[in-house]
């Protein structure tokens, strides 16, 4: 083919060649302009919404109609510090549109009248129906999804009868709410014959439902608080729910959407996270339900299987009683369950896990714990798994240098087919080498017989404190082990107790309730002390009173170990303060009583660490906290106790008059302010505190809820004033 060229005749390929080069494209951009284009909706309301953006970044007035709800919207005043799931989203939404919120307070129906007439713009949790969409603006994206439930009193005959006792009973629910709608649709379609009182917001609707004016409500099931005391008999619908604008405002329900792109662009978990942090501890996963207690009458003895010797978790100690956290995570589920007086727990020891779930799968046993928190494997066996209950890191132990080994036999302790598990799972091509015990396991590491064991983290921690072992290494393996109870196949009823036992524990409960028990894992032997000793035991050899004073230091010597195994249990190795098992400890031993006398409880949190972990690294947040540590124990201490609670969070327990605290809180704000680290400038702490003068017959469990609850609203404000972002500086 020849090539086009300006020098020579135009010819039909040059004429060709023009064509192409300059009509084609005109012809196409022609077309362009003359075709109907199609764009979604979504598409559309971004790209209006980032043109007005572009016009200019002055702020807009935006009247947000505002509805006190518990974990949604609270604060109903200026003046109030406001929280919740939709008061954050509106905020992240704002940061976006460049919104400036305005309030307006009232209850449901008062605020969505205010918004179909234009008094108000914008108005949380609204559920998009047919009329609403005639009336209002609903954005690309939903808020959130609810459930909707029919709920009565825990002690209501309604409970054991369920959905067959329903007929004829009066239910309450609040008027112009997609709740009445499906209410009235879930009655007509079931031919249930309740009877429907509707009412304008919720304050009226509880008063009379507690009074007994009605034998159910509704609501949603993450507006249930666990002081109401109720149980869900039916649900009644599900929907979607959204931040809806005024009809006559499509600019914000452009904005809104342009905000929204963005939002799910960059976080697309903001609303899920939002939800999980303000609606995990629903009141309906403490509440049993009707075939639950159907059971649990029928079994007011639990038989538990476990295995012997393996501890932290399980052990039968020298008097034959079971030991270990097995006991601890047992005993606060079914205290939070508000049922540990109705069950005993009867403890069935294995010397094996094969043995034990072996007695689970015949019924020998109704739980089992531990077992390995494998899903497949659990199916194998034909046993349920309930969630997880700890979590272990598990670490590989060897001799000599890392860079050296050659992992071709390992370890394992007979008759624990948990560790064969894990080790046949991460290295399979090793050949087992089984022993009767750990110390027996290490003694081959330490002779070259095997090129290493694995062990978690607890057994790790105690043996290799011993000088017998001081020449061992140790390295952290990739993935831990996640244990949990079992139960039979086919027992829903059991495994759904155990369940929500579980998820109404405090968080890292299992894990805090471990250390505990570290020091009964390896107590330091007679051997071991000599090892660490030699030279004082040469000079024993050649007298009595060295002997005498041999045994004397090998006493002091066990004794120090164990206040030293007892520290590492109530003591936060970085900060040096109390740690969460003390503090829950002292909360324990409170009985739930009310506080006599003066005390004040003041909770804290640090703010910025993930920043300062994140951006100068962790020893900037290491350093933050033991800076935040030094200022608690400096004020605080000469009052009460301080704990560290979690990893950015903090509690103390004071004994000191009311009238006294504004100046204790003074100078602990001051002793922050004037902090100064060599990593990071400045120190930031919020602080929420209760004093027991407040109110009366205050328990230390609810003035920690009401510290908890202040301390938030505090750091809110925090990041409110400062204007950053939340989610980036924790």
């Amino acid at each position: 083919m020849k090539r086009f060229s300006i020098g020579k005749k135009w010819g039909v390929n040059t004429i060709s060649g023009i064509c192409r080069c300059f009509f084609v494209p005109f012809l196409c951009l022609a077309l362009i302009i003359m075709l109907p284009v199609e764009v979604s909706e979504q598409t559309q309301s971004y790209n209006n919404a980032l043109a007005a953006v572009h016009r200019g970044k002055t702020h807009k007035d935006v009247r947000v109609g505002y509805v006190e709800t518990p974990y949604f919207m609270q604060g109903m005043s200026d003046d109030s510090l406001k929280s919740g799931m939709a008061y954050d989203y509106i905020q992240k939404v704002s940061y976006y549109a460049n919104w400036k919120c305005k309030y307006v307070y009232g209850d449901w129906n008062t605020i969505l009248q205010k918004l179909y007439a234009g008094e108000v713009d914008i108005m949380a949790g609204v559920s998009k129906t047919p009329e609403r969409q005639e009336k209002l603006l609903f954005p690309d994206y939903a808020m959130g999804s609810e459930n909707y439930h029919l709920f009565c009193n825990v002690n209501n005959p309604l409970v054991s009868k369920g959905i067959d006792g329903i007929k004829g009973i009066t239910v309450s629910v609040n008027s112009n709410t997609i709740m009445v709608d499906m209410l009235q649709q879930w009655n007509e379609d079931g031919n249930r014959g309740i009877n429907i009182r509707t009412y304008r917001g919720n304050e009226d609707r509880y008063r009379d439902f507690k009074a007994g004016l009605a034998d159910a409500t509704v609501d949603t099931d993450n507006a249930i608080k666990p002081e109401d005391q109720v149980i869900p008999i039916a649900k009644i619908g599900q929907s979607d729910y959204y931040l809806a604008v005024n009809k006559q405002r499509p600019d914000l329900l452009d904005d809104l959407n342009y905000a929204l792109v963005k939002i799910n662009s960059t976080y697309p978990s903001f609303t899920i996270k939002l939800s999980n942090t303000y609606f995990s501890g629903w009141a309906v996963l403490a509440q049993l339900q009707h075939e639950e207690l159907i059971w649990l009458n029928e079994h007011p003895v639990i038989s538990v299987g476990y295995v012997d010797d393996y501890l932290p978790l399980s052990d039968t100690d020298e008097n034959g009683n079971t030991n270990g956290i097995i006991k601890d995570i047992l005993h606060e589920m079914f205290a939070k369950l508000h049922i540990q007086d109705k069950v005993l727990f009867s403890y069935v020891p294995f010397k094996s896990y094969e043995d034990m779930v072996d007695a689970l799968k015949d019924g020998r046993v109704d739980v089992a714990f531990p077992i390995n928190y494998d899903v497949a494997k659990a199916e194998q066996d034909d046993i349920y798994l309930t969630s997880e209950v700890i979590n272990v890191q598990m670490y590989l132990i060897y001799a000599g240098d890392y860079s050296d080994i050659d992992l071709r036999r390992m370890a394992a302790k007979r008759n624990n087919s948990i560790g064969d598990i894990y080790i046949k799972e991460h290295f399979p091509d090793v050949e087992l080498v089984y022993y009767d015990d750990i110390n027996s396991m290490l003694d081959a590491v330490k002779n070259g017989k095997v090129d290493g064991c694995v062990l978690n983290q607890f057994r790790k921690d105690s043996f290799l404190l011993r000088p017998s072992y001081s020449e061992l290494q140790t390295i952290m393996l990739k993935d831990s082990l996640g244990r949990c109870f079992g139960v039979s196949c086919g027992n829903s009823e059991l495994l759904s107790i155990l369940n929500r036992g579980i998820t109404n524990l405090p968080d890292e409960f299992g894990l805090n309730s471990s250390y505990a028990y570290t020091g009964q894992i390896a107590p330091m032997t007679f051997k071991d002390f000599m090892l660490k000793h030699v030279v004082l035991f040469i000079l024993i050899v050649g007298s009595l009173s060295a002997i005498i004073s041999g045994l004397v230091a090998y006493i002091y010597l066990i004794r120090r170990n164990r206040e030293r195994m007892d520290y590492m249990a109530h003591y936060d190795s970085l900060t040096t303060l109390l740690n969460r098992n003390s503090f829950e400890t002292v909360v324990d031993n409170s009985e739930n009583q009310s506080v006599e006398g003066n005390m004040v409880v003041v909770a804290m949190d640090l703010n910025g660490l993930k920043a300062a972990n994140d951006n100068i690294g962790h020893e900037a947040g290491d350093e933050l906290l033991q800076g935040a540590a030094a200022c608690m124990k400096k004020v605080l201490m000469p009052y009460g106790q301080v704990f560290r609670t979690g990893g950015d969070e903090f509690m103390a327990i004071l004994n000191l008059d009311s009238e006294k605290w504004p100046d204790v809180l003074q100078r602990l704000k001051e002793a922050f302010t004037n902090w100064t680290g060599k990593k990071v400038e400045h120190l930031s702490v919020s602080i929420g505190a209760v004093m027991s003068s407040e109110v009366e017959y205050l328990t230390l469990n609810k003035m920690i809820t009401m510290a908890d609850q202040r301390m938030y609203e505090d750091k809110s404000e925090y990041y409110r004033r400062s204007g950053i972002d939340r989610r980036k500086n924790r």
